[in-house]
């Protein structure tokens, strides 16, 4: 395989400190762009037009000669440095293919010089025609997913990533980096990863778009370097999970086949027949507890945990995305007991009897209509739902069953409720939150609740439960008591939104750039939004203040002797701005927005506004966020 180190581009200025990296990039871009890759037909005019005389002093520049061969010098021309001239429009305008390989293996090789000079070391180019060399010494990989073209599969990237995991003495702490010049790609990056085997402490995606300029390399290397010594610690606590929930697994089953049928009615007799509490429901809750008890309360997984409690995640480690479809629905499980049932009858009424026409419902139970447009939660204490259908604790028909009205509002809908609210609802492939409304709560009596519920339009079928922590929450905040409970804090909820990149410039709003395909995201997070800037994002904003810079050097008029010339100064103070790498990067973090239709500065000529604003003198450059409704609905 391939190991040379490619180089020729002109270094720009390096940072004081270097990473200090082993990088490695396996690419079929590195594959050179001979004549026999291209249809037999076609070589010949490539030939011609290789050695067309017209051509001959293009060439001669970039030290090509016509004794080199058509090979090199094709290959000659994916120079870092060699500009895209009038040899290259002629060979596009006889092959896309040939087109493509060349842009395509001149953006990798300045690719591989930006890495060089932020890493401080060697990158070792790897072909996938080629033997996989020994990695084990890399810090860094990173694979293309499309190895074959982007006309191919990802079924040779996927192999080549787990010949480099399955390398003997590979580090735990190796990063391994997916990449693609295709955006959509992102997407697949979890399948890859499971696939593949990977370690997801160690893995991460990263467009090609976002490696295109030094300052972007320089901060996904900084991101990946904070990263490292993160990796071991989480993969040693996912091994050590993994490892616990078989044996807790184990251990539940046998105590399950444990218990007798004596152990059930014991339990039924002594804790639950009066009461009225379902067996099942409760037997679930003692093993689903114990089940934790054995898998996270002893052993080793417990030390494993508090050495992931001294992680610290004070900056941003990785590339800016929304998080994973993951994250949601651990938060969606911790938070809610879904598809409990429908509403009916206790579970050990006799049909037809007295007692059948009494449903049965406990504290945080959640209805929703279909449309989820509306819901409604119960708030009455456990204690006053429980009934028994037999006389020792017969069912009142005149019981009142607390609720409060909510709305389901998704977070693509943007905004913040100004009452009670629950976060971190999932329905389909959209999160929600509920803003409660205990201003007009309603007390229904037990034999008409089933009644009231459905002429509101509310699944009966159907429905979910608070988990008694955040049901608990929930029953205080209607209650008023002062002595909340204080449920963890819910993550950054992220939707889509839109942006666009202005120049104010002379009183006039000049539209630039537009991101409407979910190019833009959102984050909030306690009454706190911040857009998440993915380095496609800055470079629209670096771009658009290069060309204000342009407009106000075109229109600056001449400076007077004696005089200051403050317009030069405004000029060289967004230059100065423009240059800085580390601005850029700071960017990437993240921006915090102001409330709707108020301007947010950041540094000598950016501003980022949620809503309408109007153009002022003051040269700008904008970065306009209006949020988008949600699109469609999904049922539980």
């Amino acid at each position: 395989m391939t190991t040379d180190t490619l180089d020729g581009a002109v270094a720009a200025p390096a940072p004081p400190a270097k990473l200090a990296w082993k990088v490695a990039i396996i690419d079929d871009g590195f594959i050179p762009p001979v004549l026999e890759r291209l249809p037999e037909e076609l070589r010949e005019a490539v030939g011609a037009v290789l050695v067309d005389p017209a051509h001959a002093g293009e060439l001669a520049a970039l030290g090509i000669k016509e004794t080199d061969g058509p090979d090199a010098m094709l290959d000659a021309l994916t120079d870092p440095n060699a500009p895209l001239g009038e040899v290259y429009v002629a060979l596009a305008a006889i092959s896309t293919d040939l087109q493509g390989i060349i842009e395509e293996r001149q953006e990798l090789r300045r690719l591989v010089v930006l890495i060089q000079e932020e890493a401080g070391s060697d990158v070792r180019v790897c072909r996938p025609d080629e033997e996989l060399p020994d990695l084990t010494d890399r810090d860094l990989v990173l694979i293309d997913y499309y190895l074959e073209g982007s006309s191919g599969t990802a079924n040779l990237s996927k192999e080549f990533a787990r010949r480099v995991r399955a390398q003997p003495g590979r580090s735990k702490d190796q990063q391994v980096v997916l990449m693609s010049s295709i955006e959509s790609v992102r997407a697949h990056r979890n399948e890859f990863r499971k696939e593949t085997d990977l370690a997801g402490a160690a893995f991460a995606f990263i467009g090609k778009a976002d490696l295109n300029q030094r300052w972007k390399v320089k901060a996904h290397l900084g991101m990946l370097q904070r990263a490292r010594p993160h990796a071991p610690v989480l993969a040693t606590y996912r091994e050590t999970l993994r490892k616990s929930l078989e044996e807790a697994t184990s251990g539940l089953l046998q105590l399950s086949d444990d218990l007798d049928i004596g152990d059930y009615a014991f339990l039924q007799s002594q804790a639950l027949m009066s009461d009225g509490h379902p067996l099942g429901d409760y037997v679930s809750w003692l093993l689903a507890s114990h089940f934790v008890a054995l898998a996270f309360e002893r052993g080793k997984l417990r030390e494993d945990q508090r050495k992931v409690d001294e992680l610290e995640f004070e900056q941003k480690t990785f590339a800016p995305t929304e998080p994973s479809p993951v994250v949601a629905q651990l938060f969606h499980s911790a938070l809610l007991t879904s598809n409990v049932g429908p509403l009916e009858r206790h579970p050990r009424a006799k049909p037809n009897s007295a007692y059948a026409a009494f449903p049965m419902v406990q504290l945080g139970d959640v209805f929703l209509d279909e449309a989820r447009t509306k819901a409604v939660v119960i708030l009455s204490a456990d204690c006053d739902l429980a009934f028994s259908p037999t006389e020792q604790r017969p069912p009142n028909g005149d019981t009142p069953i607390m609720m409060a009205p909510g709305k389901p509002v998704a977070l693509t809908s943007g905004g913040a409720g100004d009452t009670a609210v629950t976060h971190g609802h999932l329905f389909g492939d959209n999160v929600y939150r509920i803003d409660w409304n205990f201003k007009e709560y309603r007390s229904i009596p037990l034999a008409k609740l089933a009644d009231y519920l459905k002429e509101l339009g509310l699944n009966v079928a159907n429905r979910d439960r608070l988990r008694p922590l955040y049901a608990l929450k929930l029953q205080q905040e209607f209650g008023a008591h002062l002595m909340r409970v204080g449920p963890p804090i819910m993550p950054p909820l992220t939707y889509e939104a839109e942006g666009r990149v202005y120049d104010n410039f002379g009183g006039v709003k000049n539209l630039g750039e537009e991101f409407i395909q979910g190019e833009v995201m959102l984050s909030h997070h306690q009454d706190e939004t911040r857009v998440r800037m993915t380095p496609k994002l800055v470079d629209a904003l670096q771009r658009a203040a290069q060309t204000l810079v342009q407009k106000m050097i075109d229109a600056k008029p001449a400076p007077q002797p004696g005089k200051p010339d403050h317009e030069q100064t405004k000029i060289d103070a967004l230059q100065k701005e423009i240059d800085n790498d580390d601005f850029w990067i700071g960017l990437v973090e993240g921006v915090t927005l102001n409330g709707f239709n108020s301007m947010k500065a950041i540094g000598t000529g950016c501003s980022f506004i949620r809503g309408e604003w109007s153009a002022t003198g003051k040269p700008r450059v904008i970065f306009e966020v209006s949020e988008k409704r949600a699109a469609g609905t999904a049922n539980s």
